[in-house]
């Protein structure tokens, strides 16, 4: 089995998927980055030589190098199978100006005290954004995940202290954002457009959003979407066509929101042939006033 290592771009975000063939253990040659480094060991454990001390690393935990520190890792023992990573590096400047938003005032850059997280439902988290950001989701899912996996990273893992705004009556941006949402529920609208089109800071659009609406910003979108998406299911456009029309990135995609909001696939919930729907003929009686 060979090593596989690929690397993509969010923005400037660069993202590495790391697949390392068995073999025997062994450090790997010290090197520091500009960037932070956050590592999700999937499936390996390993260790970490940082800021002059030895970190062990287990599967799933979360890692996280500071800009310009010197490091080395290894496994810990003879790997008998492959070991997966999910690398992510951000820069110094958005990781602050994020902490920033989030805190409401200008704020220093945000030390990670622990660089081993030790949290499954972050790890989760940080692992469905790392997919999202291969183009494989609608991209206000994609800003949706990163600006609520930083929020999570700075409020919970920094010395950043946050005090979080409430969250007020924000009807009239919200209104504005919901009535954008849904007369352009085709495009590919970020999260920042819609911060724009409220006049308030991305963090705080997606949590007043949620608190006013009852359901997230990618939440709604999708839901408009799929609402669109029987309309011209019905009409008998192609579901090739369906998903291009409504900003789903392809057929599967569309059918994975379909099934999870309407409980089948699209191509179940056309009515090919309206003979074929077989229904029971069922008579509806009241019983007189006062009969149960």
């Amino acid at each position: 089995m060979q090593h596989t290592i690929k690397g993509w771009l969010f923005e400037d975000i660069l993202l590495e998927f790391y697949q390392y063939a068995p073999c025997p253990p062994e450090w790997l040659p010290e090197h520091c980055h500009d960037e932070y480094q956050f590592c999700l060991s999937l499936d390996c454990p390993g260790e970490y030589y940082y800021r002059s001390t030895h970190y062990w690393v287990p599967t799933s935990s979360l890692s996280v190098i500071h800009p310009g520190e010197m490091h080395t890792g290894r496994d810990i023992e003879d790997r008998q199978t492959a070991a997966t990573f999910r690398m992510l590096y951000i820069s110094p400047d958005v990781v602050k100006s994020a902490a920033s938003e989030i805190a409401g005032r200008e704020t220093s850059i945000p030390f990670f005290s622990e660089p081993i997280i030790l949290n499954a439902e972050l790890a989760q988290h940080y692992l469905e954004f790392h997919h999202a950001s291969q183009g494989l989701t609608s991209r206000l899912e994609q800003d949706s995940l990163l600006q609520s996996l930083m929020a999570r990273l700075i409020v919970n893992h920094t010395n950043t202290v946050v005090e979080l705004r409430p969250t007020g009556r924000e009807r009239e941006a919200i209104r504005r954002v919901r009535n954008y949402l849904q007369d352009y529920y085709g495009d590919d609208v970020t999260l920042k457009h819609l911060a724009e089109i409220a006049s308030l800071s991305p963090p705080y659009l997606s949590r007043v959003f949620k608190a006013e609406v009852g359901i997230s910003l990618k939440q709604y979108q999708a839901q408009v979407r799929i609402a669109r998406a029987k309309t011209l299911i019905s009409r008998g456009v192609s579901l090739q066509q369906v998903a291009a029309d409504t900003g789903f990135v392809d057929q599967s995609h569309l059918t994975h929101h379909f099934r999870r909001f309407v409980q089948t696939t699209p191509g179940q919930y056309r009515l090919q042939d309206r003979k074929n729907l077989q229904d029971t003929p069922h008579r509806i009686e009241y019983s007189p006033k006062g009969e149960v």
